[in-house]
């Protein structure tokens, strides 16, 4: 997995106040996992992350030109973890 900075491009945001969740999952003993996507002047972030408002570098964060690209790739994720034995948790 790809780790980064803290924010996409460097810039303070809040992920759950300022990027929209696409999906969350649970696993015994584990962090949740958070599944969200920012949008930047040119180019839509997906970040994957367990703790979207604390301080270390993202688990992934990936810069996509368009959104069939990060749905694709957001669901790719999803898939594998899925099949690791996460459950969706409801993030309404």
């Amino acid at each position: 997995m790809e780790t980064s900075p803290r924010t996409p491009d460097g810039e303070h945001q809040n992920p759950i106040a300022k990027g929209l969740i696409l999906w969350r999952f649970s696993s015994a003993g584990r962090s949740d996992l958070w599944c969200l996507v920012f949008e930047f002047p040119g180019a839509l972030y997906l970040v994957i992350d367990d703790d979207p408002q604390g301080p270390r570098p993202y688990l992934i964060h990936e810069r996509h030109p368009d959104i069939i690209g990060l749905i694709n790739r957001s669901e790719d994720v999803k898939g594998s973890l899925l099949r690791c034995g996460w459950t969706e948790v409801n993030v309404e």
